[in-house]
């Protein structure tokens, strides 16, 4: 008897040690966005999990459409003033409201204003559209249908935002849809080489935060469900053509099909704008963070993005 507990103990060591070695494998895997080692049993709990980290993608397991979130402090450096961290919302069941619905996010963060000629742009946390949706010749997109709702606020409510606090605490802040197209389908899906960058600005806080292009003057108008939208080009310093939709007042709930906005720079025709013979490589949602006096909360309590093709 005594020989079998002495055995059972030497063999209970090592079963004990390797399990906790890899649960510290899956945790580190957790905490860096990596798929888990482990599948969980689905159930129907909530799960909130909290992500600092400078820059890389968190995918949540999901039955429907697939996306990746990411911090993307992609102007702030380890040791750097300031900070910014995300939560992210998901259902253990992977099932959500519809196929397209979005795991509920948001930010926290606060950049101090950079010195001299100093970059202001800290971060552009978002949400991509992921799981093979693109790359996708815009001649075949015949929907990019986003419903979204949002809110940025300098304090605990969960109420509209409030323009007169975000001012008063000296939010430099967008909230936008960033896509990139390409005549070529793999430069179409990486932001740094595509031609061509199309943004959609719902808001726009703070007096730093500007289009590229805005100093130049509005190039066309156009009303799409009751929000007004302005159309701005120029050439950003990664020599990309940027052709930016800015909302001339905060569109908080936005719920439609943004391919008109597409169809409208086609109509112009101009050298140096995409056309139909091009390729929708990429799209997300997100908040562009300058800099703040107070810390701000960003968040995306409702999001669906419905990209369909001929």
């Amino acid at each position: 008897m005594f020989r079998w507990l002495v055995n059972f103990g030497f063999l209970a060591l090592p079963i004990a040690a390797t399990i906790g070695i890899l649960l510290g494998i899956q945790s580190q895997r957790e905490a860096s966005g990596q798929p888990p080692l482990f599948v969980p049993k689905l159930d129907n709990k909530v799960v909130e999990t909290t992500y600092c980290q400078k820059s890389f993608g968190v995918h949540p397991e999901t039955k429907g459409q697939e996306y990746t979130l990411n911090p993307n402090q992609w102007g702030w450096t380890q040791g750097d003033a300031g900070f910014l961290c995300m939560n992210v919302t998901t259902f253990n069941n992977q099932t959500y409201a519809t196929n397209t619905t979005a795991p509920e996010w948001k930010i926290f963060w606060q950049y101090p204003q950079a010195t001299g000629d100093g970059n202001n742009v800290h971060a552009f946390s978002n949400i991509m559209v992921d799981g093979g949706v693109f790359p996708a010749g815009l001649k075949s997109v015949s929907k990019i249908g986003i419903d979204v709702t949002w809110t940025m606020r300098t304090d605990n409510d969960t109420g509209p935002a409030d323009a007169v606090a975000l001012a008063a605490a000296n939010v430099n802040a967008n909230v936008a849809i960033d896509m990139f197209m390409d005549s070529d389908k793999s430069k179409a899906g990486d932001s740094a080489k595509a031609t061509y960058e199309v943004m959609v600005w719902f808001a726009a806080y703070g007096g730093s935060t500007h289009t590229v292009g805005q100093d130049v003057g509005v190039v066309a108008t156009l009303n799409l469900n009751g929000t007004t939208f302005d159309l701005y080009y120029g050439v950003n310093l990664n020599k990309q053509n940027v052709l930016t939709w800015k909302a001339t007042a905060p569109a908080q709930d936005f719920h439609g099909d943004l391919r008109p906005l597409i169809d409208e720079i086609f109509k112009l025709g101009r050298t140096g704008y995409p056309t139909e013979a091009d390729y929708l490589g990429y799209f997300s949602f997100g908040s562009e963070t300058y800099f703040s006096d107070k810390p701000v909360t960003f968040s995306v309590p409702s999001l669906s993005v419905d990209v369909r093709t001929n």
